[in-house]
């Protein structure tokens, strides 16, 4: 004949206060831990976090609009100089609609500053010109 629990016993084994329910706490408190380790790990590789060195600053030198055809744009790309980087050139309307785009290939110089000029063919005339983006070649 086996003796019936204390009803102690049973509210443990209820509520999962038992030896076996503590270890499954602790592995999920563990597992949850390691979840939210990685997502910010996750995160962080996403959004650049810690890649500020490789920021790339854009400026539009200048442009002008040589007919209704082309714009002549200046621009400069301030960032890592020994990184090879093709950047977008746009021509614009008024509203910003592009009418026009080239990718430019902006070669290791030596200097993390490096510049140039390029021509844009647009499908009608532009109001203005600038340098859109960068990106790693």
């Amino acid at each position: 004949m086996t003796a019936a629990p204390t009803p102690g016993a049973r509210l443990e084994d209820r509520y999962g206060r038992t030896p076996r329910g503590v270890r499954r706490g602790r592995l999920a408190a563990v597992a949850a831990a390691a979840a939210l380790v990685l997502a910010a790990v996750i995160w962080a590789v996403v959004t650049g976090v810690g890649g500020a060195a490789d920021a790339t600053d854009l400026q539009t030198i200048g442009y002008t609009i040589t007919s209704d055809s082309t714009v002549t744009i200046g621009w400069e790309v301030t960032g890592e100089a020994s990184v090879p980087l093709v950047c977008a050139i746009e021509a614009q309307d008024a509203d910003g609609s592009v009418l026009g785009l080239v990718e430019v290939r902006v070669p290791v110089t030596g200097a993390p500053a490096r510049s140039g000029t390029t021509t844009v063919l647009t499908t009608r005339r532009a109001e203005t010109g600038l340098i859109q983006s960068c990106r790693r070649a």
